[in-house]
């Protein structure tokens, strides 16, 4: 079983060196691999001859071959075909740098610098996204201007002092942006509107925090002020929300236990001994809850015409409980936790702004959730 073991791994690693040879990759026709493993097994050993024959033909056919994808890319009539181009050029490219950082391989091949023909490819490609971009701001659309940031990005990658291309993108990103108004929640008691211009304000905190990078949030009336049209607007409602409807439990039991020590008697040569018996007592538990709930309504309004674009609504419940016990009887018929409970005493409940705040606290990690799901498009 070992020996086969040895045999499969050895056969194995043969087979892995075979793929990574540049022989192999030569007779496979990827030249340019060949090239690049040729140039990495000189640098060990600048005598071999047999890597030195593999890179001279190898190199031969990998610049042919590229100068016809080349030639063919340049003729197609698709805008985007210097990219193609570009790519091919770098690759090239590369290999003449690593050619260059290897004098035995210098020693057989003169590389060929394709430096210019990249740079010019470099920068129709730059004015083929310009000229993309613009097409896309003239639209005068929020998604043209997104689109025209990209091409414009792009533009800048090829070539980086290309003439204005910062202004252009500064253009862009400002025709992209969506203004975001978050709405005020209307609520039925004054008492509970602290709470919820809380809630309005770490909401539009929290996302932007995101940095949406063309997305600004802000809530309605800051927008109205700075006398700014939202493009949209997060309008937040409750549904038939109610605050401290409350329950009371009532439990009556009668405790009995066995084996308990009552008391001591002493027989007539003095020994004292354990009485032991059953002891007695009834135990009153009660339970008061004070529940809130409703339901968070999501709509996504388009402010000019009203429209909604998305809603959703999230239902939310809180409860905040009240344990206490009393009895009467012996004491020692009652667990730790019973006796425990009896110490306890009736509490009044929190005021109705602490209940609003319970319910509505889980509805923040939501609301923003969905908020940024909603929003992804609007991510650079």
């Amino acid at each position: 079983m070992l020996k086969q073991f040895i045999t499969t791994a050895f056969i194995a690693l043969f087979l892995l060196s075979a793929c990574t040879s540049s022989k192999q990759q030569f007779e496979k026709g990827n030249y340019e691999k060949a090239v690049a493993l040729s140039i990495k097994k000189l640098r060990k050993k600048p005598d071999n001859n047999k890597q030195k024959n593999i890179l001279k033909a190898a190199y031969a056919y990998a610049v042919q071959v590229s100068e016809e994808k080349i030639k063919q890319h340049q003729q197609s009539t698709d805008r985007f075909k210097w990219d193609r181009v570009i790519v091919q050029y770098r690759k090239m490219q590369q290999l003449y740098t690593d050619l260059l950082q290897c004098p035995a391989c210098l020693a057989v091949i003169e590389p060929i610098d394709l430096q210019n023909e990249l740079n010019q490819a470099l920068a129709e490609g730059a004015q083929v996204y310009v000229e993309e971009g613009q097409k896309a701001l003239a639209t005068q659309q929020k998604e043209g201007g997104r689109l025209a940031y990209r091409q414009f990005t792009q533009a800048k990658a090829y070539q980086n002092n290309y003439g204005n291309i910062d202004r252009m993108l500064n253009q862009a990103r400002i025709q992209g942006t969506e203004i975001i108004g978050i709405s005020r929640i209307p609520v039925s008691s004054k008492g509970l509107e602290l709470n919820t211009a809380f809630f309005l304000q770490q909401l539009t905190q929290a996302l932007n925090d995101l940095n949406y990078f063309f997305a600004v949030f802000a809530q309605v009336e800051q927008l109205a002020e700075q006398q700014q049209v939202p493009d949209q607007v997060v309008d937040l409602s409750f549904d038939d929300y109610y605050i401290g409807q409350t329950y009371v439990k009532e439990v009556r039991e009668s405790l009995v236990r066995d084996s308990v020590k009552v008391g001591e008697v002493t027989d007539s040569l003095g020994t004292k001994y354990s009485v032991y018996g059953e002891v007695k007592a009834d135990l009153q538990r009660f339970e008061k809850t004070i529940e809130s709930g409703g339901l968070l309504n999501i709509a996504i309004v388009e402010p000019k015409s009203r429209s909604i674009l998305f809603q959703q609504k999230i239902p939310s419940t809180t409860v905040w409980e009240n344990d206490w016990a009393t009895y009467q009887g012996d004491k020692r018929a009652l667990t730790k936790e019973e006796l425990a409970l009896t110490q306890e005493k009736e509490l009044l409940p929190p005021p109705p702004q602490d209940l609003f705040y319970s319910f509505t606290r889980p509805l923040f990690d939501q609301t923003a959730s969905l908020l940024r799901r909603r929003y992804r498009y609007l991510r650079q």
